[in-house]
């Protein structure tokens, strides 16, 4: 267990702490860095921060006359179409949808460096990567975890952050007793949410080991792992009564109000709750422990690349540079933690020292991903979201629906004769 007070340093380090920034080492070809460039970015109110930004780059570059943003709100679909058609600016944010079809990343996107080289400066190169090569940089990087209300917790006795999946559970308990909060949000509507979760309880090669294993719900595997922890919360009451109908901003208001004590949720909602309550709002690392720490499970909410087929290539290699680095402010602007190693804070350095730091992004082979994605997609459990689903409905109405036994055992059968056919 670890004092709640590690929550505030979890909690302020997300924050947008700065430390001396790395000079950008521009990868370019003979062009220089000039001119004019288009920025594609999925961000619609982000007026205030991109002028800030062109302005900032325009000083470390007098040569650039100008960066144009575009910011889209249909971004995937539009942007993909984008791509297909030549026309994606000169810089943009890469569509997470490309992540299923990473040898497609090649065609469209410039290589900004190996993930051997890259890796050496920054905290994750493997949002975009294929084949060893990195086409895309996260923005910036937020943590999953437990936010939570400090003061339900106090009120409940609770004055350690639990580092275990049990010591969790058995702090949601003292919760429901001791206190008139919703002990956890399940998030019913977006728990998909706990797919960044997975890496945290089988590694960032956890689909390698699940096939290895040939069955991905037996007893310890990462999915069942987590379909365990959701089945003991709602059979025991310790979610909101009807998750059908609760919105995570609902929630989030509930949270700020001590209605609900803990939810699982992305460092970046954290400075939001907390606008809306005088209760110290915070969040812990999450409670799975490994040789002695606990997890700090690390995702980007979006990623920059190059259009490889940009006329200023130059000048879009600088900005992307530019961009990830906290000299651009963006980081800080979405409460985030940079993703450049030299950009650290002291306390955001402590924090990765004291932690154990893990992609939410499973760093697998092509090989793996495909035939790991085959298999879940012939058993149905592609979507974490429908089977997650599927056990708080069971936990919570168990006479309407089939036993969790045989809901596991139903799951375990597809999925080893489907990884029959894949051998």
């Amino acid at each position: 267990m670890k004092k709640l007070v590690l929550g505030t340093l979890l909690t302020t380090l997300f924050l947008g702490g700065c430390a001396a920034n790395k000079k950008e080492e521009v990868k370019s070809d003979s062009d220089k860095v000039s001119g004019e460039i288009t920025v594609l970015t999925n961000r619609t109110d982000g007026d205030k921060i991109f002028k800030q930004v062109e302005a900032d780059f325009i000083k470390e570059y007098p040569d650039v006359t100008k960066v144009t943003f575009e910011n889209i709100a249909d971004y995937d679909q539009t942007v993909t179409t984008r791509l297909n058609g030549g026309e994606y600016g000169d810089a943009l944010f890469i569509p997470f949808s490309m992540a299923g079809n990473r040898e497609n990343y090649p065609d469209y996107f410039e290589k900004l460096g190996t993930t051997k080289e890259l890796e050496k400066d920054y905290l994750d190169v493997y949002e975009a990567d294929y084949k060893g090569d990195v086409y895309g940089l996260p923005i910036a990087l937020n943590s999953l975890g437990i936010i939570y209300n400090e003061d339900v917790l106090k009120e409940a006795g609770i004055t350690e952050v639990p580092t275990t999946i049990d010591a969790f559970v058995k702090d949601l308990e003292k919760i429901k007793e001791k206190t008139n909060a919703t002990p956890f949000y399940s998030n019913y509507q977006a728990v998909a949410v706990w797919a960044g979760a997975l890496t945290s309880f089988g590694g960032e090669q956890f689909k390698s080991a699940t096939l290895e294993s040939g069955n991905a719900f037996k007893e310890g595997m990462p999915i069942r792992q987590v379909m365990d922890l959701f089945y003991e919360m709602a059979s025991k009451g310790l979610i909101e009564k009807d998750p059908m109908t609760l919105d995570s901003q609902t929630a989030f208001s509930q949270l700020a109000d001590g209605k609900i004590a803990m939810l699982m949720n992305g460092s970046q909602e954290v400075a939001g709750i907390q606008e809306k309550t005088k209760s110290p709002i915070k969040i812990m690392n999450f409670p799975v422990e490994t040789k002695g720490k606990t997890s700090l499970p690390i995702g980007a909410p979006a990623v920059i690349g190059v259009n490889k087929n940009s006329k200023n290539k130059a000048t879009a290699e600088a900005f992307v540079n530019f961009f990830v680095s906290n000299k651009s402010g963006y980081a800080k602007d979405l409460n985030g933690m940079p993703n450049l190693k030299a950009d650290l804070s002291k306390e955001q350095q402590e924090l990765i020292d004291n932690s154990n730091v893990i992609l939410t992004v499973a760093t697998e082979t092509p090989e793996a991903n495909a035939k790991y994605s085959a298999i879940a997609d012939e058993v149905g459990v592609s979507r974490l979201t429908d089977v997650l689903q599927q056990v708080i409905n069971i936990g919570l109405y168990p006479d309407k629906n089939i036993s969790y036994d045989d809901y596991v055992k139903q799951l375990s059968d597809k999925w080893v004769n489907a990884a029959k056919q894949h051998e």
